[in-house]
């Protein structure tokens, strides 16, 4: 952080509006669009001493670079925005279908809702167009998986919600790192010619390994652990390897499992011998060239001998 260059870079990370450009015929771009204060929202530390989740938002720079003709209580005639999927307020947004908190699972098909809202008093008019795109977890475009459009009609002051849904057919050879995908919406209003645009964010969520301790966790007993995944893909997993270790508890073991077929579950039981009282944490993971980011932790309380 001593560089001038890499504070400015991290300041605009935290600090920005998310501007959309729209390319001309002859080569030139306009802006078209703007969110104010989009980028820089929940950003998160592990706490120190405990494994909660630490919000550090309100320590970021003050401000921001974006700029622009949008005024603090603008009305916007007919609105549709992007929000996180349990963020409140806002009468445009995408949100996250029946998935629960923990979102849109791996393997299943993804279910969203586009809410837009008409808050002007004229009935309102446009072509919705949707795109999602599969993103590495640096936020580059990889490839584009789905397309489609869909007329709307607003009477004035209505509110409509769209289902929107990605097939699984659609995104399961195309996924990396951890399973981001990022949602475009753009149309133009009939009418005013009001351009509207936003995106919208989210993952896939894999499963998690399930680690269960068998036995007392003593200094120089042997104990046990035993280590459950399920498949969630309707596909079979090839060549499936659990890496196990602990701190204090064991190295770093390789576990051949083999094939996993769609939806099976398989059980491991691993037996090691804790070298060190004290919390201590065993922590296992799956290696899978179909599946990644597939991980699992316990704590063991080892007792002196």
């Amino acid at each position: 952080m001593s560089s001038h260059f890499k504070a400015i870079v991290i300041d605009g990370r935290v600090n920005s509006d998310k501007i959309f450009w729209q390319r001309k015929i002859d080569g030139t771009f306009e802006q078209i669009h703007m969110e104010r204060k989009a980028v820089g929202h929940c950003i998160s530390t592990k706490a120190v001493g405990s494994e909660k989740r630490q919000d550090i938002t309100p320590l970021q720079i003050p401000g921001g670079h974006g700029g622009g003709a949008h005024r603090r209580g603008d009305r916007v005639p007919l609105r549709l925005e992007a929000r996180d999927l349990h963020a409140g307020g806002g009468g445009r947004r995408v949100r996250g279908g029946d998935h629960g908190r923990e979102g849109p699972r791996m393997g299943g098909d993804a279910q969203l809702t586009i809410v837009l809202r008409n808050s002007s008093a004229e009935p309102r008019s446009t072509t919705l167009h949707s795109q999602v795109a599969v993103m590495y977890y640096t936020g580059v475009h990889k490839a584009t998986v789905k397309k489609d459009q869909t007329p709307i009609e607003l009477l004035p002051n209505e509110v409509k919600s769209l289902d929107w849904v990605l097939e699984y057919k659609h995104y399961q050879n195309q996924l990396v790192d951890q399973a981001a995908l990022m949602l475009t919406l753009s149309g133009r209003v009939k009418e005013t010619q009001q351009v509207l645009a936003t995106q919208y964010n989210f993952r896939l969520r894999t499963p998690d390994l399930s680690i269960a301790p068998v036995g007392d966790a003593v200094v120089g007993k042997e104990m046990a652990a035993k280590i459950s995944f399920t498949n969630p893909l309707p596909r079979t997993l090839k060549r499936v390897l659990f890496r196990v270790e602990g701190l204090g508890l064991q190295s770093v073991r390789e576990i051949t499992i083999g094939d996993v077929g769609s939806h099976s579950t398989v059980t491991v039981t691993e037996h090691f011998v804790p070298l060190l009282p004290g919390r201590r944490k065993l922590v296992a993971s799956l290696d899978c060239r179909q599946l990644t980011q597939v991980h699992g932790v316990a704590d063991i309380v080892v007792r002196e001998n």
